[in-house]
């Protein structure tokens, strides 16, 4: 069903909404605007010569496609609408942005390259040998391999295009991560929720380029979006979502499909009991595959680790995540110099904040470090809220959410000690946190003005609900 516009003028739109929209509008101006910077750095930046035809035809089509993939899933919400196209324009100039900043800033030796590079390699091998060219194993970064071979295929050799397709793998995650808030939270903040989790600065720059970091954000969001129905109704299709959002993110990166298995199972094994010896007998299974589930983390998780960081796994357990953070701790982002595991462990919940001010030591942690300072003023203005919110810990998506975000701070609080990695990492459960963040909504001014005509055809783009208005003198 569509939401109904307002064009009753005996109605008012809250002053936050319309704050939203132009932000919103604000953000799509400023990005039209600047395009011919960013189209610049988008067509004329590559550590290898390529084909200029394929770029300039694939992108403008891979745009056309987004384009009509908006408007066709958003035709009953034109809020979201106008949230997307914004979106699209932004996670395209993002993209721009680090093709740039890996390029020049950090010299073309960022993975996102290599990736292109082996991807060429092998889109020429699959010339001679045919499919064999794409050898397993099908996970990890040899996926990642094997995606941009296949799309090389497909779209050319065009480094921009190939950064443009996994750009809109991204938007298509924000807008899968806003359709599981507004079914697991029905009455929450999604004029606050839709803005954040698909125009924040952290999400769009180290989401809209080649890597694992995209694709793990779309299964993350499709995972979270099966699971907001599974806890609405349960039906073989919700399920089925979970499923392939967890098989996605088992393929990237198998810790992090742990952790979902586990925050998934949390509920069922600690929530609310219901009546019936089914539910009984299903709290008796899910007890025990909860705590199978946790082993499997940690050992799934010390993998991931050693192999990416080259850590002998021959200590102990402490001296292990020691050694891991110390290796971790290289060029001039590290941080948590000299600390023991408890106390990193103790401060991990503080990695949503990080960096503070005081801990920037170069000009790419000055944006990190004011995205930060947003965090936790918008933490402080809606306190009563998240208060609020975690009263209902037992409530099944609350759980879920919590357990994930708490398990995902832990493990990565007490190994990583760099601010490059915790800011790429991180972005795996930006989204979740700020599902809790807006969960409830504000309430609302009963003695707010009588809505003007601007207001009104505001109020008519968004699409306001019902619920979100009330009439003046109520």
């Amino acid at each position: 069903m569509g939401i109904p516009a307002i064009h009753d003028r005996t109605q008012v739109v809250p002053q936050t909404v319309i704050r939203y929209v132009r932000a919103v509008k604000l953000v799509s101006a400023v990005s039209i605007i600047t395009s011919p910077f960013w189209l610049t750095a988008l067509f004329f930046t590559s550590p290898e010569s390529y084909s200029a035809t394929s770029s300039l035809v694939c992108v403008p089509l891979l745009a056309l496609v987004g384009t009509v993939a908006v408007m066709h899933f958003t035709q009953s919400d034109p809020y979201l609408r106008r949230l997307l196209m914004a979106g699209l324009v932004a996670h395209m100039a993002a993209s721009s942005v680090f093709l740039w900043v890996g390029f020049f800033v950090y010299g073309g030796t960022v993975d996102a390259f290599h990736y292109w590079t082996v991807g060429l390699q092998l889109a020429n091998k699959f010339q001679i040998e045919g499919w064999t060219a794409f050898q397993p194993p099908f996970w990890s970064t040899n996926l990642i391999n094997n995606v941009c071979g296949v799309a090389t295929l497909l779209i050319g050799d065009a480094l921009p295009a190939l950064f443009i397709g996994f750009a809109l793998v991204s938007l298509a995650g924000g807008y899968l991560f806003y359709r599981a808030f507004t079914i697991a939270f029905p009455d929450g903040d999604r004029w606050l929720f839709g803005p954040l989790v698909i125009l924040l600065p952290s999400l769009l720059f180290w989401s809209s380029f080649v890597g694992k970091d995209s694709l793990i954000q779309y299964f993350i969001a499709l995972t979270a979006f099966g699971f907001a129905r599974l806890t609405q109704r349960a039906s073989p299709g919700a399920v089925l979502t979970c499923v392939i959002g967890l098989t996605g993110a088992l393929l990237i990166r198998v810790h992090v499909a742990a952790m979902f298995a586990i925050a998934m199972t949390f509920p069922y094994a600690v929530g609310r009991a219901r009546a019936g010896r089914a539910n009984i007998a299903a709290r008796i299974i899910l007890v025990p595959a909860l705590l199978g589930g946790t082993y499997f983390l940690i050992t799934q998780a010390q993998s991931f680790l050693y192999s990416n960081l080259n850590v002998d796994n021959s200590t102990g357990a402490f001296q292990e995540a020691d050694t891991i953070t110390r290796n971790s701790q290289i060029g001039g982002s590290a941080f948590n110099e000299g600390t023991s595991l408890p106390v990193r462990i103790a401060e991990s919940p503080f990695l949503l904040f990080r960096p503070f001010p005081w801990e920037i030591h170069s000009v790419v942690a000055i944006a990190a470090a004011i995205e930060s300072v947003g965090w936790i003023l918008l933490c402080w203005f809606r306190r009563h809220e998240i208060k609020a919110t975690l009263r209902h810990w037992r409530d099944p998506y609350v759980g879920f959410l919590l357990m994930y975000s708490v398990t995902f701070l832990i493990t990565f609080g007490g190994a990583i000690s760099n601010f490059g990695i915790l800011l790429r990492q991180r972005i795996m459960v930006t989204p979740l946190v700020l599902m809790l963040i807006c969960a409830k909504q504000k309430p609302l001014v009963r003695d707010a003005p009588r809505i003007s005509k601007k207001k009104a055809r505001v109020a008519s783009v968004v699409g306001v609900s019902r619920s979100d208005r009330m009439p003046t003198g109520a």
